[in-house]
This record gives C-alpha cells, sequence and structure tokens, in this order.
C-alpha cells in the first residue's frame, strides 16, 4: 500500500523507518527530517558508536527517536511503529550463518536478474 506522505496526519503522526542505520535508510531519515517529519527509526542497538551520525542530522534532536529492534522479530518492531501513520521498510536481516555454498547462491542470484 502506498503511503501518502503529504498528509497532516504523516507529519503529525510520524513515520517509521526501519533500518534507519543503513545506507538507504540513514539518508531515507535526513530527507523526513529535513521536511519536518517526526522519525522513528529501528538500528540494532541505539547506542552504537554508528548511529552517532543520525543523531547529528539537522532538527534529529527535536524529531527522531531511535528504537532497538531486529526486523525478524515482530514483537520488537510494535514499540517504533506504534502510533505512526505509515512504516518504511527499507532493513535487511543479516545472517547469522555463513553460506555454505556462495557460488551456488551466486548463481541463483544471478539467474533471478536474468529472468
Amino acid at each position: 500500500m502506498a503511503l501518502d506522505l503529504d498528509t497532516e496526519a504523516a507529519m503529525n503522526e510520524g513515520v517509521c523507518v526501519t533500518g534507519a542505520g543503513g545506507f538507504i535508510g540513514s539518508w531515507l531519515v535526513n530527507l523526513l527530517l529535513s521536511k519536518d517529519y517526526s522519525v522513528h527509526g529501528t538500528v540494532r542497538n541505539p547506542q552504537d558508536t554508528k548511529n552517532a551520525a543520525l543523531y547529528e542530522l539537522p532538527k534529529a534532536s527535536q524529531n527522531l527517536k531511535l528504537f532497538k529492534a531486529d526486523v525478524l522479530d515482530y514483537h520488537s518492531l510494535g514499540p517504533a511503529i506504534a502510533g505512526c501513520h505509515g512504516v518504511f521498510h527499507v532493513a535487511s536481516p543479516i545472517p547469522s550463518s555463513t553460506i555454505k555454498d556462495p557460488q551456488a547462491t551466486l548463481n541463483n542470484t544471478l539467474a533471478t536478474f536474468h529472468t
């Protein structure tokens, strides 16, 4: 479902960005903050120094709140999503184990692109 961000509700209620500490997520958080949105961002660990740049974004002190969440754990996302008008899901889980056959995985991925 598309999210209409040009509504007063979206700005007042705010939005959630999963994966706020990632490359795409951090750019999206910056864009939303620049447009005066209240943003709930999910990260693996809000106190991790890699998230310091998020706290330094313009308007972050007033409009950004980071939540500890695991995108593979539905219940951990609840507090971040609560009260938000919509969610931008840009997080990607990191596998907890190594890939046993990386060549097969690569071939599968390439085949997907070529179909």
